[in-house]
């Protein structure tokens, strides 16, 4: 069926009717008809002339998808082209330096001292910008604060780095590669042309068979078409940075959806969730797929794409729709389910001049009044051994809280609770799994005295 498919699609994209193409090949309409149902192929010699007249290859017209195909040749020659382009690039970079005198040169890098003293001005708004995106995410001293802080630090350095670096290479371009053209010509034809004589150094004349020649080009250096260009370029990197958080949130995406198809399969009704994820997925597929057409030039077909947009849309906002109704009859349940055990240790210490306890206030603390004590001061943690695993230790008359490595976090178990809890439609606050609860209970003078040695 390719090949019925592949001759449809040529035929209609160069705006041939059924009839034309059937009288260049000197059949029937019908014949033409019949050989894009794929209820018949033509002979060799017809199929050698469509390849002709198409200009495509034999294998791809009858074996292959010809979209496809295109799509990859597309692909391999931008790559391709980059290469050419960066060999070209210090080909004439070499050349021009070879042909210039030294007062030429030093000239020349006087300008391109002035170029890159305007790029690293450019550096300033770069900054501020990046402070600002940055304090919007700060929260406090916590790892998602710092990591978005590194994260959107090291993107925006990166950015304007790569940023200058294109920015200079294509201004020296414009400015230095473009506006000399090097040719190649022959020392006879030199003889024989008076214009191509006048337009040669008197030099080379002397020189073997072939020589190089400058020629200065006469380009208006368009400050205007400089802008846009540059402008154009900058978008185009920095949708190259905009992939990475797209491609990241993805694969999250992929992640999540795998988790919940993975949830239904136990029983939950988990399917808004499963079709927004299934939306975000599609659309953040399509959105790369754009972000490479207009940067690599790639041609994915336009209308795939809109079709796509729209699809991932309607099935987002099912899922959006059914992932409300099914949030919003779910009862929290503020505490822990009665299957996670709370472990406790007490420990009873003399209180002394020297006795300070330690706390940090990530802890939940307790500070309780006892007379009946005496000068004994009780300490009494809890906590659950799924997550944390504590214990009271008093060194040189210090108390504090000393963390053991858990031999292992038991995913499995707070997964099935979770579950079982969607199916009974309510969640519980699993956050207090990694809660340490400590109790200190004391006299009222002697908290009065541990007091002065809390430094936390």
């Amino acid at each position: 069926m390719k090949f019925g498919e592949n001759l449809q699609k040529l035929r209609k994209e160069q705006g041939i009717s059924q009839e034309q193409l059937a009288e260049k090949l000197g059949v029937t309409r019908q014949s033409v008809s019949k050989w894009e149902s794929g209820s018949s192929y033509p002979e060799m010699d017809k199929i050698v002339t469509l390849c002709k007249i198409f200009h495509c290859d034999l294998d791809v017209l009858i074996n292959k998808d010809i979209t496809e195909e295109r799509q990859r040749k597309d692909a391999s020659g931008v790559i391709k082209g980059v290469f050419l382009n960066i060999c070209d690039y210090v080909k004439k970079t070499i050349l021009v330096f070879e042909h210039k005198s030294i007062k030429e040169i030093i000239k020349m890098f006087a300008q391109i001292a002035i170029i890159i003293c305007v790029i690293l001005c450019f550096a300033i708004p770069f900054v501020i910008l990046k402070e600002i995106v940055i304090s919007l995410f700060y929260t406090g001293d916590n790892f998602f604060s710092l990591f978005f802080t590194r994260f959107f630090g090291f993107l925006f350095n990166a950015l304007y780095v790569v940023l200058a670096i294109a920015s200079f290479l294509y201004i020296f371009k414009i400015k230095f590669l473009d506006s000399e053209e090097i040719v190649e010509v022959v020392e006879d034809d030199i003889h024989d042309s008076k214009e191509d004589k006048d337009n040669v150094l008197e030099e080379v004349k002397n020189k073997p068979k072939k020589v190089r020649v400058i020629r200065k080009n006469n380009h208006d250096f368009s400050l205007l078409d400089l802008f846009t260009k540059a402008i154009t370029i900058c978008i185009k990197f920095f949708l190259l940075f905009v992939l990475i958080p797209i491609v990241i949130g993805l694969v999250l995406a992929v992640v999540g959806l795998v988790v919940g198809i993975s949830i239904m399969f136990q029983g939950v009704f988990f399917i808004g969730p499963v079709l927004l994820l299934l939306g975000v997925v599609v659309f953040s597929i399509v959105l790369v797929e754009m972000i490479l057409d207009f940067i690599f030039n790639l041609k994915f077909s336009k209308r795939r794409i809109i079709v796509t947009i729209i699809s991932s849309f309607v099935v987002s906002a099912v899922g959006l729709g059914l992932s409300f109704w099914f949030f919003l009859n779910l009862t929290v349940v503020n505490g822990i389910p009665s299957n996670f055990s709370v472990k406790t240790e007490e420990k009873v210490y003399t209180m002394t001049d020297r006795l300070s306890i330690e706390y940090y206030n990530f802890y939940d603390t307790k500070f309780v009044a006892d007379d009946s004590l005496g000068n004994q001061v009780k300490v009494k943690i809890s906590y659950y051994p799924e997550i944390n695993s504590v214990h009271l230790v008093n060194e040189d008359d210090t108390v504090f809280i000393s963390y053991d490595d858990v031999n292992g976090v038991s995913l499995q178990k707070i997964t099935d609770s979770v579950i079982r809890d969607l199916k009974k439609g309510k969640i519980h606050n699993y956050n207090s799994l990694g809660s340490v609860k400590m109790t200190v209970s004391a006299t009222h003078d002697n908290l009065v005295k541990l007091n002065e040695s809390w430094n936390y």
